[in-house]
């Protein structure tokens, strides 16, 4: 048999003489691999999330901070070839994925939309909904409320933003802690953005789930 085939013990050698400390630290990141691994669609349930959008045909949508178009793809089905996405980012490169994805399912009604940090560069009252998902908690604090107000002068009144983003828990290992935003402080900021909220959703494993509407004036 060539030598090739045959597996050297050598590596496991060597990682047992590994300090104890090195040896947590790479135990740890394993874990958190292990808890990211786990299947978005399980405690996403995203087919759930859609429903309670209640999106009609021919509904206008911003789908903010739409990374590779994981909500981005289901929300341009959900409003049909009359209706329209919107999908803001500020990275280009998680943009142009979108775009080769929406394109191979030959869904027209998707634009791309390059933003600022804190500008979703969006016309005034162009959109219907507005959907936000974990996005603020990785938004610099002092650019989270700029970041609504742009979104929010996109909406029309008496429109809906939906806000999905991580619940500040131990339990939630997709990001660092401290880095999670209170429940309190995501409905602060929206509701200093013009909004009030409208319904709470609590079935998402990790995530809270808001709706908030925009006053008519």
């Amino acid at each position: 048999m060539p030598e090739a085939l045959f597996l050297s013990p050598k590596p496991f050698r060597i990682a047992t003489q590994l300090p104890a400390a090195l040896l947590g630290v790479i135990f740890l990141i394993l874990c958190c691999t292990f808890v990211s691994a786990e299947d978005r669609n399980d405690w996403q349930q995203p087919d759930r999330v859609m429903s309670d959008l209640g999106l009609k045909p021919g509904t206008r949508v911003a789908d903010i901070g739409s990374g590779e178009g994981y909500f981005t793809l289901q929300l341009a089905r959900a409003v049909g070839p009359q209706g329209h996405v919107l999908a803001v980012d500020i990275d280009t490169r998680a943009l142009t994925a979108l775009k080769v994805k929406a394109d191979r399912q030959r869904l027209t009604n998707v634009t791309i939309v390059v933003s600022e940090p804190a500008d979703t560069r969006l016309p005034s009252g162009s959109v219907d909904v507005l959907f936000i998902c974990d996005v603020l908690h990785e938004v610099p604090e002092a650019q989270r409320l700029p970041l609504v107000q742009s979104a929010v002068r996109a909406l029309k009144p008496g429109g809906f933003l939906y806000l999905i983003d991580y619940r500040k828990s131990r339990d939630v290992k997709f990001d660092p802690y401290e880095r999670l935003v209170p429940r309190d402080e995501l409905v602060r900021i929206c509701t200093d953005a013009g909004l009030h909220l409208d319904a709470e959703y609590h079935y998402l494993k990790y995530q809270v789930f808001f709706r908030f509407q925009k006053t008519t004036p």
